[in-house]
């Protein structure tokens, strides 16, 4: 496990980015997973611009959506996928066929989840997967409490992720579930980042760091992850031991 400190958003997202458009160049049909999101948000804009001045086809590579709100159309602004699509897919000129992504409004959510990891499976795994990290130490919708050991699985929402949810929604929306890939995935990936920026998330950045690697601090389980990361700009990291 390796935690990189950067000093600002900006560093983190291209320190970031970089590492998928590196790992593209060496291998084309790589399986990635990006989570959705205000944090990763600078990150994929700035995959999207190497792509273009680099000139790194990114038709070959296949991807997979992290989790969704159960419920949520995909055509919502709140939505994952919508973010996923306009702020990934489309700037790289990623082709359907190369896309799996959870359908919030299927209406077998255990067939969902079967196909998902299915579709992973038959890849070979996923190469990497960059996550983020609630404010109550989630990833993805793994709450706290959810099992190392899952896959895909649908999950009930804790308070804290149904109202801190809402900023996604240009009206009060109802959060009840989410679907999402299992912490099992992020182990079997072959690499794995967790990015956080900002005062606001240092105190859960500490927990998971410095804390006991418990299924209650979902975020601690990159430190079982032996090519796992966590990628964090000062304000993130100002709590921990020795960055006060």
């Amino acid at each position: 496990m390796k935690v990189s400190i950067e000093k600002d958003y900006d560093a983190m997202s291209l320190r970031t980015a970089r590492q998928v458009t590196e790992l593209v160049k060496s291998k084309p049909d790589a399986l990635i997973c990006i989570a959705a999101g205000h944090t990763p948000a600078l990150t994929c804009e700035l995959i999207a611009q190497m792509a273009k001045k680099e000139n790194i086809d990114f038709s070959r590579c296949y991807f997979v959506s992290l989790d969704e709100w159960v419920g949520i159309p995909p055509e919502n602004e709140g939505s994952c996928q919508y973010f996923l699509r306009n702020n990934l897919f489309k700037p790289l000129h990623v082709t359907e066929k190369n896309i799996h992504v959870f359908n919030a409004l299927a209406g077998n959510m255990q067939k969902e989840c079967k196909d998902m990891d299915d579709f992973i499976r038959e890849r070979g795994g996923i190469d990497l997967i960059i996550v983020g990290v609630g404010r109550n130490g989630h990833i993805g919708f793994n709450e706290p409490g959810a099992a190392f050991e899952q896959y895909s699985h649908v999950i009930d929402l804790h308070e804290v992720t149904q109202s801190v949810g809402q900023k996604y929604f240009r009206e009060q929306t109802t959060l009840t579930q989410g679907i999402t890939l299992g912490l099992q995935h992020l182990l079997d990936a072959r690499k794995a980042i967790l990015i956080a920026n900002g005062e606001k998330k240092a105190a859960v950045i500490k927990e998971a760091i410095e804390g006991e690697i418990s299924p209650q601090m979902p975020a601690s389980v990159i430190r079982r992850h032996a090519n796992g990361e966590f990628i964090i700009d000062k304000e993130a990291a100002s709590l921990l031991s020795g960055n006060a």
